[in-house]
């Protein structure tokens, strides 16, 4: 009977041993997985920083308004390249709008350039 005890405590301790041993090497498993994340979580910071700082330069006002001197004839806007609303609607094909007296027609002008000539760009100095 001492023996069969003894022979059923081994084992159970064997087996207690061993599952002490796996989960340590499930802890181990899981703090070096939670440890690449973290790597790469600070990794991918990095880069968004990075992505931010690119993203303020390249929509520096100044920066910009220098490339638009450079590469474009834009100019700030005349009071004569504006349209009010019933130019507007007659430019832009509204219904039943006729364009006023003395406005080009709008069938023969370029929309782009009602567009452009409308947006405000920024002023270049």
């Amino acid at each position: 009977m001492i023996r069969i005890s003894t022979i059923f405590l081994c084992v159970l301790l064997a087996a207690a041993a061993m599952g002490r041993y796996r989960a340590e090497a499930a802890v181990k498993e899981a703090r070096e997985a939670l440890e690449r994340l973290d790597a790469e979580a600070g990794e991918q910071r990095r880069a968004i920083q990075m992505l931010r700082a690119e993203i303020a330069y390249l929509e520096n006002p100044e920066r910009l308004a220098r490339i638009a001197v450079a590469k474009t004839d834009l100019r700030p806007t005349q009071g004569a390249q504006t349209l009010n609303a019933r130019q507007f609607a007659a430019a832009f094909g509204a219904e039943g709008a006729s364009p006023a007296p003395g406005t080009p027609d709008p069938a023969r002008e370029d929309v782009i350039l009602h567009a452009l000539a409308m947006s405000q760009l920024g002023r270049v100095e």
